[in-house]
């Protein structure tokens, strides 16, 4: 039976000071790093439970007579995750798909990202020092001056400046050393552009095109709605393809067949006995709130100029209702009334009334309410554009009986990981000695109370990077298994999707020409894919035959059954229907209203092949008597563009010709392992 908790007393902790500061120039990398990136599964469900860290001074990559170290690495992966976390949470959604881990990032492949910009800035560094470009202490102590100046616009003094960075977990010597360089880049930048001019003629034709928009009609007919028209292909087909593009298919890499003992951990909690004495042990009552009774203050944050007052009263507020430097505790309610911005809530002293735990979304800052004894108020909790003060009133709690079977749950999973990963070391010693892989799937499955045949498992042949069935693209598990070199010998036991692998390696192949067999399902669907994408071509240019004319598409289209959009305010810097076609129009003044595109438009964006027909139902040009207070801002814009085509085609080739002569080198493979070690011993998110 739940059971309800009432109060007066009042909280006896000190209120904590919470500074979040939103480095803009590093988010808007964060941001970059979202789109295109190919997907890579770490871990299974469970992951491994710990692998040994590279030792942080190893070098992964070197560029002239600078490095980048494993320490470097990891905490450059810790300090995104952790930007993205405070990103997240400042989204009234939660953060989205934001990646709040290391290994979610690595799905997302930003790991590889990182390590090229840490590269990327030893090239910098390099160059700058071998032009005369690098930062002086002068420069240094002026920029800090700028940056860290007090409300009279004075410099705050250097122990308050670091006192400052300390508060946003900041090392003074590692924020000076990365203004350091960014004083560097500036000016190597500045040096290799500074000859870019651009005409007013440029400037005209760049505002015209920005400016002429358009009204289009199109079709859309991506190929893979024709995939079934097609039909899987004849062996004479595929033989013609794979033929054709051997090269596509060819390995680069060792290519390795495995068998594994698969260890589930569902099924090794199957097998464990939990009594209520162990159960008991577990249960919490502040573990276990089912609701709370609460009030809330919301204060919000406008802008983020804002961010620190608003934080300010917020603390103020909540030292009030505590009781403030002696001074008895102020009505939470009266505070709620005079200071909340939620109107719906402030009239009735901040009472939300009874919040069920099971009606909270992760994300939520209620959620922080559950966290709170009766009778005590909360810090001020941040999420999305506002600060939120807790007091609890009333909490209702689960009895034992209630809590019974989550709390089974939790710890069937806890021993139920531990003994899973017991059998796996059994199964490692074993095999080990025996390499008898049936003697060892029948000791085991035994143990497991299941047949044989669930715990024994063969890969195809497989190379770095592939997806592996039952497992995925697993870095942990090609690592255990690229240490294998003899047939018969046996691997360590390894994370994998549901559970634990124990490899035994079966065959090598060195990179090579493979047969058709080997690759069959690859040339399948590619070849699958371009007749269909043959198909999509074939029926757009009937469709434009048909149509004649932009009046002619929509009774074409629905003809043939096929769904015309349409979009307003269209211009060669957009996307239509803003996912699937780049700018179709790179002479807009050729464009005639009432016209098709004479052929279908193709992308392969997000690696879709698409085709499209397009037409231009409606045209607005460019106004010209307004080019001239937009003059300076284009051409601004302008040149900002070509400098960083520049810069960035210079460094480059810095790059290529460092690679050329050696002094660039990156170890990939031990760059690989310090992303796997970092996000297996990462502590987990809440």
């Amino acid at each position: 039976m739940a059971q309800s908790e009432t109060s007066s007393t009042q909280p006896a902790s000190k209120p904590r000071r919470t500074l979040l500061i939103v480095v803009i120039c590093f988010l808007g990398f964060v941001m970059a790093l979202a789109y295109s990136l190919p997907s890579r599964s770490l871990f299974g469900a469970s992951g491994p439970k710990a692998v040994r860290p590279v030792p942080d001074d190893t070098v992964i990559a070197r560029v002239g007579s600078r490095t980048v170290t494993a320490k470097e690495y990891t905490d450059s992966l810790k300090n995104l995750v952790a930007m993205y976390r405070r990103y997240a949470e400042q989204l009234a959604s939660g953060g989205g798909s934001f990646p709040v881990s290391i290994q979610q990032l690595r799905q997302q492949g930003s790991d590889r990202a990182i390590l090229q910009q840490l590269v990327r800035r030893r090239v910098i560094e390099l160059e700058a020092e071998r032009l005369g470009l690098t930062a002086t202490e002068g420069e240094i102590q002026q920029r800090l001056r700028e940056q860290f100046r007090d409300e009279n616009g004075r410099f705050i003094g250097v122990e308050k400046y670091k006192r400052q960075l300390a508060r946003m977990g900041t090392n003074y010597v590692d924020f000076e050393r990365d203004l350091a360089y960014t004083i560097a880049e500036e000016k190597l930048r500045n040096f290799i552009t500074s000859g870019i001019q651009i005409s007013p003629k440029e400037a005209e034709e760049e505002y015209r095109r920005q400016n002429t928009r358009f009204e289009l009609s199109y079709v859309v007919l991506p190929a893979a709605d024709f995939e079934k028209e097609v039909g899987e292909p004849t062996e004479d087909e595929l033989r013609a393809y794979f033929e054709a593009h051997k090269e596509d298919f060819r390995p680069t890499k060792d290519r390795r067949k495995v068998r594994y003992i698969y260890i589930s951990q569902d099924k090794a909690a199957e097998i464990i006995p939990v009594s209520d004495e162990e159960l008991r042990r577990e249960y919490d009552p502040n573990k276990q709130v089912k609701s709370v009774q609460v009030s809330q203050i919301v204060l919000k944050v406008l802008t983020p100029k804002d961010e620190d007052k608003v934080l300010q009263k917020a603390n103020d507020l909540v030292a009030r209702a505590r009781g403030k430097e002696g001074a008895p505790p102020e009505d939470f309610a009266a505070l709620a009334r005079g200071n909340s911005q939620d109107p719906a809530t402030a009239v009735k002293g901040g009472d939300l009334g009874v919040v069920e735990r099971a009606n909270v979304k992760p994300g939520d800052a209620v959620e922080a309410a559950f966290n709170l004894g009766v009778g005590e108020i909360s810090e001020p909790v941040r999420r999305g554009n506002a600060f939120y003060i807790f007091k609890v009133t009333d909490r209702t709690i689960k009895s034992f009986e209630e809590a019974k079977p989550g709390l089974l749950a939790i710890v069937r999973n806890r021993l139920s990981y531990a003994k899973a990963s017991q059998l796996a070391d059994e199964a490692v010693s074993l095999l080990s000695r025996t390499r008898n892989f049936e003697e060892t799937a029948a000791s085991i499955a035994t143990k497991l109370n299941v047949k044989p045949e669930e715990v024994k498992r063969e890969t195809p042949f497989f190379a770095p990077g592939d997806d592996v069935p039952d497992i995925g693209s697993n870095p942990s598990f090609e690592e255990k298994t690229s240490a294998l070199t003899e047939p018969n010998e046996v691997g360590e036991k390894v994370g994998i999707r549901g559970g634990f692998a124990v490899p035994q390696l079966v065959e090598i192949k060195k990179p090579g020409d493979p047969t058709l067999d080997e690759v069959r399902d690859k040339v399948a669907a590619k070849v699958k894919q371009e007749k269909a994408l043959q198909k999509a071509y074939e029926r757009a240019k009937e469709l434009i035959a048909a149509a004649k004319n932009a009046a002619g598409l929509k009774a074409a289209a629905e003809a043939r059954k096929l769904k015309v959009e349409e979009i307003k305010d269209f211009n060669d810097t957009a996307y239509l229907d803003n996912k699937s076609f780049p700018a179709a129009f790179p002479n807009a003044e050729k464009v005639k209203v009432g016209e098709l595109i004479p052929m279908p438009l193709y992308s392969a964006r997000n690696t879709v092949p698409t085709v499209a027909v397009v037409a231009v139902t409606a045209r607005k040009d460019a106004d010209l008597t307004k080019f001239a207070e937009q003059r300076k801002q284009t051409m601004d814009r302008l040149r900002g563009d070509r400098a960083n085509n520049l810069f960035e085609t210079y460094i480059d080739g810095v790059k290529a010709r460092l690679k050329e002569s050696g002094q660039l080198r990156v170890d990939k493979a031990l760059a690989e392992r310090v992303v796997v070690a970092a996000a297996a011993n990462e502590a987990p998110t809440e």
